[in-house]
């Protein structure tokens, strides 16, 4: 008897890295629920961002390009409304569509970037010839997330589809800094209660100020953690007999740090190890351009931002420790939804997955946060691949990038990938090997628009290479001996081989990945 169309769950976490989960090797964090899902699926070992920072890697995973090609290079620039997401080709076939969670899909800040201007001598071009490409994303319809306009109005309406979901319900925003439907939910619940939210008003901790540290005012049942999870289970419930696609993306364990109540003490700081290279800080070294330098210091200045930064290890084994009570709510609450998926019998035909956007470096070399070098803490991501029809288990060490995922996802639905997704079906495995190539514009466009600061790293077969725009400097690491990225072997000259190798693998890898979404209407 032929399988129905299978169901898609995707769980997604915001700024977790692999290896802080219970299946990927570690010890002390408790991830029952997201451990069961691996140990009764698929676990991919070598699945990377295409795009270490949220926004970019989000669109990456929705429309299965590069940024190069969907034009998401960095935070700021939103998913075209022309784009092709996995939700809207699914939607096309006839799926009920749903987003519980984060999306940053649009710009979720209400600070504008510093404007670019033409260059050059001679008179300014009009308004209409001042930039290379007439259609820019903007206006009303690209300013849905916009985190100020929910907290003025958390009942505003969106514009549905939202790139592919019909059934949204937002949250925009971290720890217990979070706007969208959440703020509307939140009200509700409080039922005229002032609001407990923020620094301002969390409890004292008792233990002294940390940067990006509170404990929340907001009990566990008003988290935004149990919003995403009560949503995903009311959606769950709605279903009929339409096959569905429901994205259930937390905005945890992002920071700031403030898991709610028994969470926050969940875990005790003095039993935190510290990664191996942690007393390597990064504003020691010498082999990186001034431009990647210049982040760690802005960050050090105000580690309450969203740069990197260097801690302590008092306050670096603190926010590990947070970091792992938020991700045991959230594997609390993804076990409590697959109760509600096994409540309405649909648990055999539905393919679950997990994932994270991006990685933390979590104490490597000293740090917290993201930005910066491309260290595998960053890149590296979790993709847990649950499929009881196929019923395969075990662990995969075929190479996955961001750009891979909505493939994957399609051919499972059993539908053709639409031209222009540059990326492959992880589980065919007849394909080999690819390269993964990671793009970043680099922290410093944040601060200046015309910043010549871009990464590109490849990741192939145990080594990674990066390299600086305008710099003579790069990285080269043999991950098998050195897993934890402390040994540069860019100057190294017993490896000028590899890194000739790899560079060549880079550009070759580059220029697979060119755009080819516009058709030729035309032999010639």
């Amino acid at each position: 008897m032929a399988h129905r169309r299978p169901n898609f769950i995707i769980f997604m976490t915001d700024q977790q890295r692999a290896d802080h989960l219970g299946c990927y090797g570690n010890k002390i964090v408790r991830t029952k629920n997201i451990d069961r899902l691996a140990e009764n699926g698929l676990r991919f070992d070598n699945f990377f961002v295409a795009n270490p920072i949220c926004q970019p890697n989000r669109i990456a995973l929705a429309t299965g390009q590069m940024s190069s090609v969907n034009g998401c290079r960095q935070n700021g620039i939103p998913m075209g409304l022309d784009s092709t997401s996995y939700a809207s080709v699914l939607r096309g076939q006839g799926y009920r569509t749903g987003l519980v969670g984060k999306a940053h899909f649009q710009n979720v800040s209400d600070i504008p970037a510093r404007p670019r201007t033409p260059w050059g001598h001679g008179m300014a071009p009009d308004a209409q010839s001042q930039l290379a490409l007439k259609t820019q994303r903007s206006g009303p319809l690209y300013e849905q997330e916009k985190r100020g306009s929910w907290a003025a109005d958390p009942d505003r309406a969106l514009t549905l589809p939202y790139y592919g979901f019909d059934h949204v319900r937002l949250c925009i925003g971290h720890g217990d800094q979070v706007e969208g439907h959440y703020s509307g939910w939140l009200r509700d619940r409080l039922g005229g209660s002032a609001d407990p939210r923020g620094r301002e008003k969390a409890r004292d901790d008792g233990r002294g100020p940390f940067p990006q540290v509170w404990r929340t005012a907001l009990p566990e049942s008003l988290y935004p953690t149990s919003f995403v999870g009560e949503e995903a289970c009311a959606f769950l419930e709605a279903a009929d007999d339409q096959p569905f696609l429901l994205l259930v993306s937390f905005p945890d364990p992002h920071h700031p740090f403030t898991p709610p109540a028994a969470y926050f003490d969940m875990y005790d700081p003095a039993s935190i190890d510290l990664p191996a290279s942690f007393d390597q800080p990064i504003h020691a070294r010498r082999d990186l351009p001034e431009y990647v330098q210049k982040a760690y210091q802005i960050g050090d200045e105000n580690p309450d931002a969203y740069w990197p930064f260097h801690a302590d290890p008092e306050l670096a084994k603190k926010i590990i420790a947070l970091n792992y009570g938020a991700i045991t709510m959230i594997d609390d609450w993804i076990g409590r939804i697959m109760d509600c998926l096994a409540a309405t019998g649909k648990q055999d035909e539905t393919v679950t997955c997990f994932m994270s956007d991006h990685g933390d470096y979590m104490g490597d070399y000293g740090t917290l946060l993201k930005h910066g070098v491309h260290s595998m803490g960053l890149i590296r991501v979790p993709l847990i691949w649950h499929d009881p029809q196929a019923g395969e288990r075990g662990v995969l060490s075929v190479q996955g990038s961001a750009i891979d995922f909505a493939p994957t996802l399609l051919q499972r639905a059993g539908l053709q990938v639409p031209v222009g997704m540059q990326g492959r079906d992880l589980l065919d495995r007849e394909s080999g090997d690819l390269p993964v190539l990671i793009e970043d514009a680099g922290i410093g466009v944040y601060r200046d628009p015309e910043a010549n600061t871009s990464i590109r790293t490849l990741v192939h077969k145990g080594w990674r290479l990066s390299i600086f725009e305008g710099s003579q400097m790069g990285e080269l690491y043999d991950l098998g001996s050195d897993p934890h990225e402390m040994d540069n072997l860019w100057e190294a000259p017993q490896q000028s081989g590899k890194k000739l190798e790899m560079l060549q693998l880079l550009i070759d890898r580059n220029i697979q990945l060119r755009d080819k979404s516009l058709l030729a209407t035309n032999q010639a």
